[in-house]
């Protein structure tokens, strides 16, 4: 049976359109409150601009503040996966077999890493017996989604900086 990309198996049309209606509103209860609660700047309240403004000049946050909260978000954003692939590569994650060549094909299944029997360097070894001394990593890789929010960010400390 063909399955094309609007369809979910084991949900109905009507029960698609129920959690679509459902969600929205969830999404409208939620503006709603920010709206009264003064976010989008129409009325006064505790989360209007100038409000959290009184509120954090009182704590002592200043623009310097601000703008290096702005660039901290930025390297935050920069970095997360380099850091990550780190760990993961540190810690003998994300890594598959390489048994095998280009023309045959590699054997790709998941690797587990310990040590040799000298103690001195790691062995891989996958699932299929094959013990070898690399393994392919595979990296956390950005997506569209995080690229956009890094660019985004670099584009809020950068005007920030300037106005």
């Amino acid at each position: 049976m063909q399955q094309t990309l609007t369809q979910t198996p084991g949900r109905s049309y009507a029960r698609r359109w129920k959690f679509r209606f459902g969600l929205n509103m969830i999404v409208m209860a939620v503006c709603f409150g920010l709206y009264y609660l003064g976010f989008f700047g129409r009325v006064e309240g505790p989360l209007s601009m100038a409000n959290i403004g009184r509120s954090l000049a009182g704590v002592g946050f200043t623009v310097a503040n601000f703008q290096g909260l702005l660039i901290a978000v930025f390297i935050g954003m920069l970095t997360w996966n380099w850091i990550l692939n780190l760990i993961a590569h540190l810690t003998g994650q994300r890594l598959t077999c390489t048994q095998g060549s280009r023309e045959q094909g590699f054997c790709g299944k998941l690797v587990e890493r310990r040590r040799d029997s000298d103690g001195k360097s790691w062995v891989y070894a996958c699932p299929n017996g094959h013990l070898r001394r690399e393994a392919h990593f595979h990296p956390i890789r950005k997506g569209k989604l995080a690229n956009s929010l890094l660019a985004a960010s670099l584009a809020a400390a950068i005007m920030f900086h300037f106005a």
